[in-house]
């Protein structure tokens, strides 16, 4: 019987024959980086573990709420209507998803639960507006750009380009699944779902930034290269500054496969900052942890 694996190679491969090898072999790299150095593993144990630090309901979440242009403008211009025929690509319920993937990723850098005073820095930072409105180059931004309603009032009357965009996002979706779990249970299932809705608001913050009406192929493959980038982004350097106490104490290691050594990232060091190859020639693999069971 096939594995996962296999099945994800198979899918590439006819993937490949309708649309840009290159665009695809761009991005199954950086989806490989992040499967081989931990990322992904690490980020699906904070979504299972999770515990909400506010919940939704509360007086703590509405101030957080009203302090944010960027959720109030979303809330005001983005619909939500429970029957799926009838309602807009990019509703309100697509963007709700978009910032608790932020808090996992928050968490995993922290290597810790959030806290309400975590998830209020998080939301005051300016993340999330930096993200949809610069999508790939997010980091590159000291200043909080701003947002405006009717940037959620175009991202609300979106449409796919045609049904071959629409082809890809499904399809990218279903592979990508497949080599990142070699079990499909209720947990991947769930974490799947909430993934590919923050793909496709990202796909739509592409498409809006653009200046376009309907998302191409290329708003899907920058949507999912930016959300890869976010992944393995210390959001807790870009959210409490890169002196901050809260910051990761271990930046990873590089460690070479041929004669087993090893170098740890130095603050400020990033692991794309360096190349692939060992003095002794082997090939060096990035891994959050010399713990190879964690």
């Amino acid at each position: 019987m096939p594995s996962h694996n296999d099945l994800g190679e198979y899918g590439l491969k006819k993937l490949k024959k309708k649309y840009s090898n290159d665009l695809l072999d761009d991005l199954m790299a950086d989806l490989q980086f992040l499967i081989d150095s931990g990322y992904y593993d690490t980020l699906f144990k904070v979504y299972t573990d999770w515990k909400e630090p506010v919940s939704l309901l509360s007086d703590i979440s509405n101030k957080i709420a009203e302090k944010s242009n960027f959720l109030v403008f979303a809330h005001e211009n983005l619909r939500n209507i429970p029957v799926k025929f009838l309602s807009d690509l990019i509703d309100y319920d697509t963007f709700y998803f978009f910032f608790p993937f932020l808090e996992w990723v928050y968490s995993m850098y922290l290597e810790r639960q959030l806290e309400p005073d975590d998830v209020e820095r998080l939301f005051s930072s300016g993340v999330g507006q930096k993200i949809a409105l610069n999508l790939l180059n997010f980091a590159k931004f000291d200043k909080t750009p701003e947002v405006t309603s009717e940037f959620f009032q175009k991202l609300q009357k979106l449409k796919w380009e045609n049904r071959k965009t629409k082809k890809i996002y499904t399809e990218l979706d279903k592979i990508i699944s497949l080599f990142l779990f070699k079990d499909y249970g209720i947990n991947e299932s769930s974490f799947n779902i909430r993934q590919a809705r923050v793909i496709l608001f990202l796909a739509g913050c592409s498409a809006v930034n653009e200046g376009k009406e309907k998302i191409g192929e290329s708003d899907v493959f920058t949507a999912y290269k930016t959300l890869f980038k976010i992944i393995k982004t210390d959001f807790s350097e870009l959210i409490d500054g890169a002196t901050s106490k809260q910051k990761r104490i271990s930046h990873g290691y590089f460690v070479c496969e041929n004669c087993g050594d090893y170098y740890k990232l130095q603050s400020g060091e990033k692991p794309e900052d360096f190349s692939d190859i060992c003095e002794c020639g082997g090939k060096l693999k990035y891994m959050k942890s010399l713990d190879k069971s964690g």
